[in-house]
Parts: structure tokens; sequence; C-alpha cells
């Protein structure tokens, strides 16, 4: 199935996320996929570094390895766009992904190379870091591997689904946060991250009858899972 051109299993709109609701509330694939690990998703949100990030607690050094880790996993996000846009035959869905390419590759990576211009990490803390980072690449290329573009989406719905659930709950909270880190929590709350969700959560609810819903659960939080080990890489005394 990895190298195999999708079959569309219909055309849906959106569900959920972008539509005015919470994240995963609706009646296609993807939100009863959230629905049945909103758990998962609970527990990832509350992870010691992203709690720190949330209550505003997260020192900077830890904020600087976060950001190395998330730059290098960007990298990785951009190359797998690029392989959903060659897999996906709906020229406005390939758009999407094109998209995605583009903006991975131009703003964001411009984003991360100026933020760690100001708090840079030493090249022997980095090889460590990204060694125990690796993690999540390791998962969302396992599911590409297993399930080609239905994996990718999938995982990729579980990561961004992931940063809207505790990101929206991060800015209910008025705490002092540094500004960096609040306007990380911020860029994750905007209508076009929601979007952007909301286009993942309607490639899932596509995705043809033969991804079962236990494959879909699996690569769902099989994401979580990695997401959980990445975010401790961050944090020394949790990783080492």
């Amino acid at each position: 199935m990895a190298d195999r051109p999708l079959t569309m299993a219909g055309t849906t709109r959106p569900e959920g996320v972008g539509t005015g609701r919470p994240e995963g509330v609706g009646t296609g694939r993807a939100a009863a996929m959230v629905a049945r690990c909103s758990a998962e998703l609970d527990a990832s949100a509350s992870v010691p570094l992203l709690a720190r990030m949330a209550d505003g607690t997260l020192d900077d050094p830890a904020f600087g390895r976060y950001l190395a880790i998330e730059q290098a996993f960007v990298r990785t996000a951009a190359r797998l766009a690029g392989y959903c846009l060659w897999q996906q035959p709906e020229w406005s869905r390939a758009e999407r992904h094109a998209e995605a390419v583009a903006d991975l590759v131009g703003p964001q990576s411009r984003y991360f190379e100026r933020l760690l211009s100001t708090r840079p990490v030493d090249d022997a803390t980095s090889t460590d870091l990204l060694r125990r980072a690796s993690v999540l690449e390791g998962a969302v290329t396992a599911a590409l591997a297993e399930g080609g573009y239905a994996g990718v989406v999938t995982s990729l719905a579980a990561a961004e689904t992931l940063y809207l659930r505790w990101c929206t709950r991060a800015a209910e909270r008025a705490v002092p946060r540094p500004d960096d880190v609040q306007r990380w929590i911020e860029l994750h709350v905007t209508d076009g991250f929601r979007a952007q969700v909301a286009f993942l959560h309607q490639l899932v609810d596509e995705l043809p009858a033969d991804v079962t819903d236990a494959r879909l659960d699996a690569w769902f939080v099989g994401m979580l899972r990695a997401e959980d080990a990445f975010h401790a890489s961050a944090l020394v005394e949790v990783a080492a």
C-alpha cells in the first residue's frame, strides 16, 4: 500500500476543526477517531514540557532545545508534505499539500532560524538531543512504510490535533509567559492553523474503506506516544 496511488472514498466538507466547533466534534471518521483517542490526546497535551509552556515556567535553555528539535522535524514534515503532494490524485488536495511544502521550507524555516539565533544549542548537546528526538520522525516514517499516504496523513493529523488541543487550552489561561512562548502558542490557535487541522481531518474522512478504524487508531496513538518521547527529549532531567 505504501506506494499505491490513493483511491478517494468520496468528497466531504471538513468536520469539526475550522467550522466553529471544538476539534474532533463532527460526524466523519476523523472526528470518531479523535473521540476514541481523546484520553490519549489529553495525556499527551499534559506532558511536562507542554505543561511548563502553558503555565509560563519553561526556562529559556529548555525552550531553545525544544525549538532545535522542532526545526529538525519541520524539515521531515516538508519531505512528507512533498510525498503527499505526489500521492494525492485530486488536484485541489494536491495544491494544499504544495502550499504546506512552501510554508515549511519558507516562512517556518526562517522562523526557527530567527529564534534559534538568539538561543543557540551547542554541537555536542545538539547531536544527543536530535538523536533522542528522532523518535518522532521514526514513528511517522514507519507509518508511511506501512500505510503510505493514509499512514502519513493520519499521523500528521494526530500531531496537529494535539497541538490545537493543548494550545487552545493554554491560550484560554491568562498567565504571564515569555514573549516567544506566548507567540508559539498563539500560532497554533489561528484560523490558518485550524484550517490545516481541518484539512487533515478531511483527508482522514476520505480514506478508502480498506483502511480500518483499528489501523487509524494505531497510527494516531502511535504518533501521540512518539510526541511524548519527542517532547521529553528537550527536558534534560526527563530525557537523560
